[in-house]
């Protein structure tokens, strides 16, 4: 790969030894809760962005602009960070989810990189279809992820950016049913339950409603057998210190 890492104090830099250009950011994490119980179900890890020359960029426009290898490198660094907490995510069984974007999931030998690496059980978040055709490739990095009990989920379903027919390519574990859709349509039942039940017919497991911020959002699908994501539940937090927060103790 064409980019190093350096390790700094609560943040990480990537340099790209081509033109000696560089990204420095930090790590952060986001819990995923079940809404019936309060318990902590995963963690989607996200990345905060700072330029050496530009200050803070917005981090979705700045993965639209950047290689394959320095996504492979970043998803490298959230390994390893991961598995320094091994004992505590694997001893409350939570899972970790890493964004990843569709073209990556044909690059078999570098997910079985990342599945042999990873000491915790992760799921791939996966975004940025540029196409619905599963290659060869792609099925054998899902056999590879699936083998070893790691899961696949797709991220962002309901906004401009994913097509709707992406649901259908394959049966997901999860799907993440993005914000837009709470904002739209949190008053409309009927359509809420239509697409919970779309949902159902295309994933192993329940969906994931992003962007929950208030009592009212929490009520509403709280009564279907899904995951929730929002700052209601939890702002995000430096991923460091998940050896030290309680994963167990949430109010609402």
């Amino acid at each position: 790969m064409s980019y190093i890492k350096v390790q700094n104090h609560n943040s990480v830099t990537i340099k790209n030894i081509n033109n000696n250009s560089a990204a420095d950011f930090t790590l952060l994490a986001q819990s995923i809760v079940n809404p019936k119980n309060k318990q902590v179900f995963a963690l989607e890890i996200t990345t905060s962005f700072n330029h050496n020359s530009k200050g803070n960029i917005n981090t979705e426009e700045f993965f639209k602009t950047i290689s394959g290898d320095f996504v492979k490198e970043l998803i490298l660094i959230q390994i390893e960070e991961l598995n320094m907490s091994e004992y505590k995510l694997n001893s409350e069984r939570i899972i970790a989810s890493i964004n990843c974007p569709f073209s990556l999931l044909s690059d078999s030998v570098f997910v079985k990189e990342v599945v042999s690496l990873s000491k915790v059980r992760f799921a791939f978040e996966i975004c940025n279809f540029k196409s619905n055709t599963i290659t060869d490739s792609a099925k054998r990095s899902i056999r590879i992820l699936k083998s070893q009990g790691h899961e696949l989920w797709l991220d962002n379903f309901m906004s401009e950016e994913t097509p709707i027919d992406v649901l259908h390519i394959l049966l997901w574990d999860r799907v993440k049913i993005d914000r837009t859709f709470i904002y739209k349509h949190m008053n409309n039942h009927s359509i809420v339950l239509a697409l919970y039940h779309l949902v159902s017919k295309n994933s192993l497991n329940n969906l994931i409603f992003e962007g929950i911020e208030s009592d009212y959002q929490h009520d509403r699908v709280a009564k279907l057998n899904c995951l929730c994501q929002g700052f209601l539940y939890c702002r995000s937090f430096n991923l460091e210190s998940i050896r030290e927060h309680q994963f167990t103790s949430l109010s609402l």
